[in-house]
């Protein structure tokens, strides 16, 4: 039988393609990845956006049992992962005993990243993340053919997109036929591992 904090700390093997948790839902733990990658996104105006994608070592889903909001986005599993599942309950019992100052501080760490996390755009490690990160922002700038343009603009902008999307095409082949000699991982989940 466990004891101490070990009741509160699991070891969980999860299979490709588990949701964890959904953006909006109550935070009733949080995750070490111990081996496998997870996968965060984020849904806004009817899109999925992908956020980041987490290896060994790193600890996600704090801030929602931290500040007891909702979670800011949903992860899932990007392959078989096993992760250390952390309690809500020794959580909030490693937060009681902790010192004043250090509550407070740690509240207000979190809540400034909670802001940092709204206006987060991904960062880049790979080449496969640069060309997925350009094609995300050529999808914006398509929406300006949404409004009512003058029709030389309207054509000159769906000319320019045209020939971006043929770039961006080009550039998608190359960082696949050539992702084994990129060293660098993805930072940010494609679009298509996402769970439907």
């Amino acid at each position: 039988m466990a004891t101490g904090d070990d009741q509160h700390i699991q070891n969980v093997t999860y299979p490709k393609g588990k949701v964890l948790f959904k953006q909006g839902e109550k935070g009733a733990a949080a995750f070490i990845v111990n081996s496998g990658a997870v996968g965060v996104y984020r849904e806004a105006n009817g899109r999925k956006i992908p956020l980041a994608t987490i290896r060994k070592g790193e600890l996600f889903g704090e801030m929602a049992m931290v500040d007891n909001s909702p979670r800011m986005a949903t992860a899932f599993t990007l392959e078989e992962s096993t992760l250390m599942v952390i309690s809500v309950d020794m959580m909030m019992d490693k937060m009681k005993k902790a010192d004043g100052f250090i509550r407070a501080l740690i509240g207000m760490l979190m809540n400034n990243l909670r802001h940092v996390h709204d206006s987060h755009t991904p960062k880049s490690r790979s080449l496969v993340d640069a060309v997925n990160t350009l094609h995300r922002q050529c999808e914006i700038v398509t929406r300006f053919l949404q409004a009512d343009l003058p029709p030389k603009f309207r054509a000159d902008l769906e000319a320019q997109l045209k020939q971006l999307d043929g770039v961006l095409k080009d550039l998608r082949r190359l960082a696949m036929a050539h992702r084994d000699d990129d060293r660098r991982e993805d930072a940010i989940p494609a679009e298509a591992d996402l769970p439907h």
